[in-house]
């Protein structure tokens, strides 16, 4: 004859399960965090275990500094004959351009940019120019590069050429390529990097 198991024999229960259970996840989690070493190394070549950061950089896949999005393949709304707008971006807020203007055969953007931001040295800068038809369409891009050399980035005595960073440059977009003549333009800052 069965008797029930009194109150007291199923708190034992419980809590034999509830260790048994507690100790099996130690053991999971302990051998799941080892020190990287084989556990066939039998103790010879055994760094020991440092939680200091590592010295050498782990790898890590970054995008291209290049990389810019690709234009948009209509324009919305429609833009005026002439327009030249300035697409929002990262670099946008640290920067003056002025005097935006699409000029005609060879089809390009000229204007003027000055940074605004601080005034560190100007090391590289990009401006992409996509190039729009009257109906919005994409029909080009062009791009606008300036780089200044390594010694020229660390000299703080004159610059003979021009500098962003204090009265500006004037720049020209030449568009490559076209499929039709641009009658919009919008510009694009992908590169803009400062001392």
């Amino acid at each position: 004859m069965n008797l029930p198991a009194s109150p007291r024999s199923r708190t034992r229960v419980r809590v034999a399960s509830a260790t048994a259970v507690g100790v099996l996840a130690l053991a999971t989690l302990t051998g799941c965090t080892g020190n990287g070493s084989d556990s066939h190394d039998s103790g010879q070549g055994r760094r020991p275990h440092s939680t200091a950061p590592s010295a050498t950089p782990a790898k890590i896949a970054l995008p291209s500094p290049r990389s810019a999005p690709a234009p948009a393949a209509s324009l919305s709304p429609a833009a005026t004959p002439g327009e030249v707008r300035i697409s929002d971006g990262p670099f946008t807020d640290r920067v003056r351009i002025t005097k935006l203007a699409l000029a005609k055969g060879p089809a390009a953007v000229t204007g003027h940019l000055a940074v605004t931001s601080d005034v560190s040295h100007l090391i590289d800068l990009e401006l992409r120019a996509a190039y729009y038809d009257a109906q919005g369409r994409l029909l080009g891009t062009g791009t606008f590069e300036h780089a200044e050399n390594d010694e020229a980035a660390h000299d703080h005595s004159e610059h003979s050429g021009p500098q962003a960073e204090n009265a500006g440059i004037d720049f020209t977009i030449p568009a490559n390529g076209l499929k039709g003549s641009p009658t919009a333009a919008v510009v694009t800052i992908p590169v803009l990097v400062n001392e």
